[in-house]
């Protein structure tokens, strides 16, 4: 165990304070800060000063509390004064300390120094280790936003994409990939739409644009600016045969540069994008300017809500530090939904597990707020979806056997919303994370794209992974399951 880990473990104990307290102040997940006292693992360099100064505060809080400073002072040998601020001085210096002899010392490091040198990698197992962990491992430990360019087309590698775990570690950094996709290419049927999907889903930390690469194709390369090239030979299968590994930061840098301007003059076919740029640039405002709606939802339903919560989601956006803009976007947005259920065309996908965990949780994403419903909100918006498609036949319901799919809980973190002439994606974990790293939305910019999942999904329709729910079949299930709705209801109530 290096000597941050066993520090930090050590201060735990002697605080007693809960893994999972500490985690909530500190803003990481609690499975980074257990590989950080079990593990090995450190702070990303970058994050490591405010993190050490968070947790000195939260431990000098808990010793004064605890009236342990005396005992403290002979545990850590510290001196004195002993009030709060001297202890929190304290405390961050002792994890400064042992941080950088940790970091020195690491044995990450000293993988990555290999890095330093040009290799060719010949053999599948090192290159695929290469990709796997070593890269990952360079991308974790840089201190600052990683631009990364990527020529090849992605849909010649999903094929070969597992998704068996869920992934062990996320990016602490921004990082932004500019990457090529050839419709006319590997991507010749829908087949390659879930395994997009799924792709955006697993990797939801990182922000992709996806760009037209016909023209590019050829140059089989791979550029982390101010970092590492690799230049890729493939295979028949499109598969990387042979990997040459380019580490001299200038020569890296001429071919970002050289590779960036052949983006720049590429057609945009998916772009990573956040709310303000969806608002400004017109595209949410097109989007609902249509009334035939294909909405595939992952976490909560925000839709088809009783009038009454709006007010109450516009104050949620100023009480969640939003300015006046987001607030009166989550007007018009309440407004906008509310004429279109009145007659529009609407195929909802729910995720069973999804329709389960808002019964018994009730969290919902409205825009870019997260409010959270009471039990009683719930039975409200239960009644009303149930009042609305009584007088909107046209509202339909498909509900997707999301368990019978290995790994889902890991796949569906981005809801679909779909007009069959725009479409865009929301990722929902960029919300349900206190880094928010990863987009906000994706949007579709290229019409056979478009026209292509919008296939797939009235292709889902029909699948046995799917059942259907029209408005008489809504009421026939409200029947049957109402009473045990309820019950789920009433034991948080």
């Amino acid at each position: 165990m290096n000597a941050y880990g066993t520090l930090l473990k050590k201060l735990i104990r002697f605080t007693n304070i809960k893994l999972t307290n500490l985690a909530e102040i500190v803003g990481y997940d609690t499975s980074y800060i257990s590989k950080w006292c079990n593990k090995g693992k450190l702070p990303a360099a970058k994050a490591a000063p405010n993190v050490n100064k968070c947790l000195a505060d939260i431990f000098a809080r808990e010793i004064i509390i605890q009236e342990e400073a005396t005992l403290f002072a002979a545990e850590f040998n510290a001196s004195g004064p002993y009030d709060e601020s001297s202890l929190s001085s304290t405390i961050f210096q002792l994890l400064k300390d042992a941080y950088k002899r940790s970091y020195d010392n690491t044995s990450e490091n000293a993988q990555l120094a290999g890095l330093s040198s040009q290799r060719m990698l010949l053999w599948q197992l090192d290159i695929k280790n290469f990709f796997v962990t070593e890269l990952p491992q360079l991308l974790h430990q840089l201190n600052e936003p990683c631009q990364i360019l990527c020529t090849m087309d992605i849909c010649g590698f999903l094929k070969d994409l597992s998704y068996e775990t869920g992934r062990q570690a996320y990016y602490t950094n921004p990082v932004h990939i500019k990457m090529g996709i050839n419709l006319g290419g590997h991507c010749k049927n829908n087949s390659y739409i879930p395994q997009l999907y799924y792709f955006l889903n697993h990797y939801n930390d990182i922000s992709f644009d996806f760009y037209e690469n016909t023209c590019m194709d050829y140059m089989n390369l791979f550029i982390v600016k101010n970092c590492i090239a690799v230049q890729c030979a493939l295979d028949k299968d499109y598969r990387i045969s042979i990997a040459h590994i380019i580490t001299d930061t200038a020569q890296v840098n001429s071919l970002y540069q050289k590779v960036n301007s052949e983006f720049t003059l590429s057609r945009l076919m998916i772009h990573s994008s956040d709310s303000e740029e969806l608002f400004y640039n017109g595209y949410r405002t097109e989007f609902y300017a249509h009334n035939a709606f294909q909405i595939m939802v992952a976490k909560g339903f925000e839709f088809l809500l009783p009038p009454e919560i709006n007010p109450r989601l516009i104050q949620a956006a100023r009480d969640q530090g939003f300015d006046e803009s987001m607030a009166q976007l989550v007007a018009h947005l309440g407004i906008t939904w509310e004429e279109i259920f009145e007659k529009g065309a609407i195929d909802f996908y729910l995720l069973k597990t999804n329709l389960i965990r808002y019964i018994t949780d009730g969290t919902i994403y409205f825009a870019d707020v997260v409010y959270h419903m009471s039990v009683e909100e719930r039975k409200k918006h239960i009644q009303h979806v149930l009042d609305l498609v009584q007088k909107n036949p046209n509202i339909r319901f498909f509900i997707i056997d999301d368990e019978c799919i290995p790994n889902s809980e890991h796949l569906f973190q981005m809801s679909v919303y779909n007009n069959k002439r725009k479409l865009f994606l929301k990722n929902m974990e960029h919300y349900d994370t206190r880094t928010h790293l990863g987009p906000s939305f994706y949007t579709m910019q290229n019409e056979t794209l478009i026209g292509g999942i919008s296939q797939y999904f009235s292709e889902l329709q029909s699948s046995s992974l799917c059942n259907v729910y029209g408005s008489e079949d809504v009421f026939r299930f409200y029947e049957k399951y109402g009473i045990m709705i309820d019950r789920m209801l009433s034991i948080e109530e």
